[in-house]
């Protein structure tokens, strides 16, 4: 088992991608976030990504987060949607080093997160839970988009 060390976290920038917006978060363990190549390629196949469906495939309102993580056996990416309101929907997809545009899904065989990522979740569902749930007559899906994390954990 390796000793835990702290991995940068930050928001990186809000995307609008067709009629989605996505707030993206990148996390490192190195001193900045260096897998440039892995985020342009990953941006560039969220339109493929959102559209992506599920058994559980309820209406949503078109608003994401998405993570990109340097680890260490690659880059793993996370796209996360809320769904019916208050359900998580996750599609995570890897990288190697190597080859760093050419993802693969890796989602479905009960991988989830790591706790790094997890922290951008819980942050996230803290968000959700403030501006939009906790306000049912008013959401405020503009204070949630506007609503993010820059840490190191």
């Amino acid at each position: 088992m390796e000793t835990y060390q702290t991995r940068k976290i930050a928001f990186r920038e809000l995307l609008s991608i067709d009629d989605w917006q996505v707030k993206s978060y990148t996390i490192t363990k190195h001193a900045s976030f260096g897998a440039e190549t892995a985020y342009q390629a990953a941006v560039s196949q969220l339109p493929q990504w959102l559209k992506m469906e599920n058994s559980f495939n309820a209406e949503h309102q078109k608003m994401a987060f998405l993570i990109i993580h340097e680890g260490t056996e690659g880059v793993f990416v996370l796209i996360n949607w809320w769904v019916g309101d208050n359900m998580l929907n996750s599609l995570i997809f890897m990288a190697h080093h190597e080859k760093p545009a050419a993802f693969e899904k890796i989602s479905g065989d009960g991988l989830m997160a790591c706790v790094w990522e997890l922290e951008v979740i819980n942050y996230e569902r803290m968000s959700w839970l403030t501006h939009v749930l906790k306000q049912p007559t008013e959401p405020s899906f503009e204070n949630y988009l506007k609503d993010t994390i820059t840490t190191e954990l």
